[in-house]
């Protein structure tokens, strides 16, 4: 008998042994991240394998990329009692266009996601900001910049990823307290970076006063862009650019913008908004008949045609061209293209997607598929980003931060029914 139990060991355990060291790796890569955290444990060299900087990146780029929306706690007692309060919704939009709804084990009451890049979320709080990996549930807690607290928000940090350098950054739009008072609360002239890993804020100058960061921005390739009010430019509208590496600005023109007059917008006015689709920066214009200013705008409504512009090799070109004739629905922010899909919210906040196929693209409500109901929640205020899972360890950038790790990361997502 105890000749045949070492038999049948030998028998499972030799095949997995014998296997070379490239094999083992290309079948790990391929594993969710709750999955390498637990077979980690089984020996030394499954953990080295999976701990160095190299799988860490490979694992980072076969990984899918989904859809994250994030909707803030309308709920007061989320700022008064934090402690009682309940956490924010989170729902992932996998690469099968399914509604997962996300463990929020790594996400507080007070929580507002500000950005996403590389599977790492950034939360803005009333007093820190948070860098969260949701996948292996570390997060970091750091200052803000010092004075940073009157009419402070959320759209004014982003956060992004160099690619060649590796560094990771957050960027603070330091407002004139002086434009706030007179009406045009989002002019600077300063940003203030803070490296992950360093231990301060740095003030960089801009050449040219900035505005519009609240219409979105988004981190393309090491480079972060958002829309700028530009008199000498047919649609009073400009890209600034914010290289990661060499800390330089660079003002983008853009192309001439045509709105058409459309039944449900005989008066043409226009807004514009940031998206990045196909890991390219795209400017977004849709007409509207709201009188309020432009800072004043949430998510968009997608009434007449909204026209998507993307930028490639410093060329503009028009990616969708979409008419929605009699459609009254919503785009969240910043990113709502994703696969040749758009996603839509109603005001009943029933989230919707409908297929886009080829650049001009005319959608009605019977051509869309229904994703999933959101409950109690502001339709203006959902924020959408990309998300995908990384194994990037947070505890190498602790030097100025408080490193927190619950017992369990993320739970795995579930199906919504």
């Amino acid at each position: 008998m105890e000749i045949e139990e070492h038999t049948d060991s030998l028998s499972i355990e030799e095949p997995i042994t014998r296997l070379p060291p490239d094999i083992i790796e290309g079948i790990l890569l391929r594993l969710p991240v709750n999955s390498l955290m637990r077979l980690r444990q089984v020996c030394k060299q499954w953990w080295n394998m999976v701990s160095v900087p190299r799988f860490i990146k490979e694992h980072a780029y076969h990984a899918p990329k989904h859809l994250l929306l994030y909707l803030p706690k309308l709920n007061i007692s989320a700022s008064l009692h934090p402690k009682t309060a309940k956490p924010c919704l989170a729902t992932i939009i996998n690469e099968k266009w399914s509604p997962l709804t996300w463990a929020s084990s790594h996400m507080d009451p007070d929580d507002h996601l500000f950005a996403s890049c590389n599977g790492l979320l950034c939360f803005y709080k009333t007093y820190t900001l948070k860098i969260s990996n949701p996948a292996t549930g570390q997060c970091l807690h750091l200052l803000k910049p010092d004075g940073i607290l009157l009419y402070d928000f959320h759209y004014l940090y982003s956060f992004g990823f160099h690619p060649i350098t590796g560094e990771y950054k957050l960027v603070h739009f330091l407002r004139e307290p002086q434009r706030y008072k007179s009406g045009q609360p989002f002019h600077f002239d300063t940003i203030q970076v803070y490296t992950l890993g360093e231990d301060k804020w740095r003030a960089i100058r801009a050449p040219i006063p900035c505005c519009m960061v609240h219409l979105g921005v988004v981190n393309v390739d090491g480079v972060m862009y958002w829309l700028t009010e530009d008199k000498g430019t047919s649609c009073g509208m400009a890209v600034v650019s914010f290289d990661l590496r060499e800390e330089m600005f660079a003002l983008i023109h853009l192309p001439a913008l045509e709105v058409k007059e459309t039944a449900s917008c005989a008066t043409i006015k226009v807004a514009y908004y940031m998206t990045e689709i196909d890991d390219k920066v795209c400017v977004v214009t849709m007409p509207y008949q709201s009188h309020a200013p432009r800072w004043r705008r949430n998510n968009a409504e997608l009434s007449g045609r909204t026209d998507i512009w993307a930028l490639e090799s410093d060329k503009w070109f028009l990616k969708y061209s979409i008419q929605s004739p009699s459609l009254s629905r919503y785009v969240p922010q910043p990113c709502f293209i994703h696969r040749e899909k758009i996603i839509l919210q109603d005001s009943e906040s029933n989230v919707w997607y409908h297929d886009l196929r080829g650049k001009n693209v005319q959608i009605e409500h019977a051509d869309g598929a229904k994703l999933l109901h959101l409950g109690d929640n502001r339709f203006y205020e959902t924020q959408s980003y990309f998300y995908k899972e990384t194994l990037a360890p947070l505890s190498i950038y602790a030097r100025a931060a408080i490193v927190r790790a619950p017992p369990e990361p993320l739970a795995r997502s579930v199906a919504l029914h």
